[in-house]
């Protein structure tokens, strides 16, 4: 196997390759025919040489486009080009299609390309606001990614799968479906995991999707495509989905805005199978920056969809709350772990939490210490969630391989038969988390929280195949799914050379399993590759206060610019 100019396999006749590898070629051969000819890449040298997409992109973009696509538009600023007729839904959408496109040879970020579809959608938003003077919705004529594993009828969602090549949905999913309502245009799906069940986004169709800023490191996922994407300004939002971490772990490896939200609240309809997941999966918005995040949700959920999703709550995006708690006069309760006591953090996951928390004090916050609580109960709250995901004991999933003989790929979250709960099983496992939650929410209660502020992930990044190989810790992140709370990852500090070196204790630090000494280790030896690159932190509010994170995050975005 050999690799074009565009960054995409060829295949080598001469070359024994099973079935499903030769399947997976050609759908990605099919993938790079839907990219325009003009848009395709010469050679622009390996990682190393051009470590970063975004200056490589914004080499090969017309100055219209640079402007529209630009990292500082947000979704207002958008909206607003259109109300004004400044730009049109094509012009928009032909640019953000564009540099998709780049970005996809870069990053190997999409997996179905949707551009065609997309160009013809934007044009007929255009007829219609010509003739009528009306806009389609609040997202009229604006471009909206999606992670693969949300149907649009008509096209693939493999998961990440050969096997569900050429197996398109039959239906839209409700987050389409109220984009659509919305007038968003729908222009592309975005790499994953195979099974999603991993922090990094690799499958045997798309390939390893890679990190934005440095293209050495790992998009992280399953929402890492999305993520990939939108760092470096391919999409302006986009839907990702959470069971463990799964929108927010990405986000911060990219220095973006990764909402986790509650059950109910999107629309997700994997999260009404309860009879398939103990702890479900939710979808939630990616962004750039805190009003885009914000003012989607509110043009999201103005669509009203639980008229048409039975698993969506009625709830209004609710403006005067997120508001209220991003009034500096407000003064909050806000709690902080900078170490669970199962897997020590890289210095500076540490430095992130310790700069948001001064940040809060000084600005006259009342600030928790929450590390006893983590300490002391963290680790119960992880066996919890992985015997959850592990239930079926892996059988959905080999079923999947056993399609074309695909083989796993080593290092999922994926059960064995020793892990597989009957019906008795899973009601004890429900009634054992029902408890957990009753028991943390009564530490919250008396403690007076309005908010945690926590490491996202215990590492800063991490190069290709190493999730592979370090046993993986999730349980920063998933604390937050098996409490069906809000969890809305920010971004924090810069991984400095001199703040983040490895220095005193961390130097001489022995990791207490083999996850945690690997973490220490993979720090260590990969720190010059980290420099540079955004660490984040995650809000944690209780269940349903979307709103209530939001406007926190728009605090401390403020106090970060004061």
């Amino acid at each position: 196997m050999t690799m074009n100019g565009t960054g995409q396999p060829q295949i080598n006749t001469d070359e024994v390759i099973p079935r499903w590898r030769q399947l997976g070629l050609k759908h990605r051969q099919q993938q790079i025919s839907l990219i325009p000819p003009e848009w395709h890449l010469k050679p622009v040298g390996s990682e190393a040489e051009a470590k970063n997409a975004i200056p490589v992109v914004e080499q090969h973009l017309p100055h219209e486009e640079l402007e529209i696509t630009s990292l500082a538009q947000s979704l207002p600023s958008l909206q607003q080009a259109i109300r004004t007729k400044q730009y049109t839904a094509l012009q928009i959408t032909r640019a953000f299609c564009h540099r998709a496109a780049l970005l996809q040879q870069l990053t190997r970020c999409l997996t179905e390309i949707l551009f065609d579809s997309a160009l013809n959608t934007a044009e007929r938003q255009d007829a219609y606001y010509a003739s009528t003077g009306q806009l389609l919705g609040p997202l009229h004529g604006i471009p909206i990614s999606i992670k693969d594993n949300q149907d649009i009828k008509d096209v693939d969602s493999t998961l990440g799968w050969v096997g569900l090549i050429g197996k398109p949905a039959k239906s839209d999913t409700t987050p389409v479906e109220v984009i659509r309502q919305a007038g968003g245009i729908l222009y592309c799906k975005t790499n994953i995991p195979q099974s999603m069940m991993m922090s990094d986004s690799y499958n045997h169709i798309y390939g390893q999707s890679v990190n934005s800023l440095n293209r050495n490191l790992i998009s992280g996922g399953s929402s890492g495509g999305e993520a990939a994407l939108i760092r470096a300004g391919g999409s302006i939002v986009g839907i990702g989905t959470d069971i463990g971490g799964s929108v927010r772990i990405p986000a911060t490896l990219q220095g973006l805005y990764g909402l986790s939200p509650s059950i109910g609240r999107v629309g997700n309809r994997e999260s009404t199978r309860r009879d398939k997941y103990v702890v479900p999966p939710v979808a939630g918005p990616l962004t750039r920056d805190i009003d885009t995040l914000d003012a989607f949700m509110d043009a999201y959920l103005g669509q009203q969809p639980w008229l048409s999703d039975p698993g969506i709550l009625p709830i209004p995006w609710r403006k005067d709350i997120a508001d209220a708690y991003s009034d500096p006069g407000h003064k909050l309760t806000i709690g902080y772990i900078t170490e669970d006591g199962v897997i020590r953090c890289q210095p500076p996951c540490v430095r992130a939490v310790e700069d948001t928390i001064n940040r809060l004090r000084d600005a006259g916050h009342k600030v928790v210490e929450w590390n006893h609580v983590a300490q002391r109960h963290h680790q119960h709250a992880y066996d919890l969630w992985l015997k959850a995901v592990l239930a079926d004991g892996g059988e959905r999933f080999q079923a999947l391989c056993d399609l074309v003989d695909e083989p796993l790929i080593p290092g999922m979250l994926v059960g064995k038969a020793a892990n597989k709960l009957d019906t008795d099983g899973r009601m004890a496992l429900f009634d054992e988390i029902w408890e957990f939650q009753r028991m943390y929410m009564s530490l919250w209660r008396e403690a007076g929280l309005d908010a945690l502020i926590m490491p996202v992930t215990q590492y800063t990044g991490l190069r290709p195949k190493m999730w592979v190989e370090a046993d993986m810790y999730v349980g920063y992140t998933s604390l937050c799914n098996l409490l069906n709370w809000t969890g809305l990852a920010v971004p924090a500090i810069n991984v400095d050379r001199e703040l983040d070196k490895v220095t005193g204790e961390w130097e001489g630090y022995q990791g207490k399993t083999f996850s945690d000494q690997y973490n220490h280790d993979g720090y260590v030896e990969n720190f010059d590759e980290f420099v540079g690159m955004p660490v984040g932190v995650q809000i944690i509010t209780g269940r349903l206060e979307e709103e209530r994170a939001v406007g926190i995050a728009r605090l401390l975005e403020r106090l970060r610019k004061a």
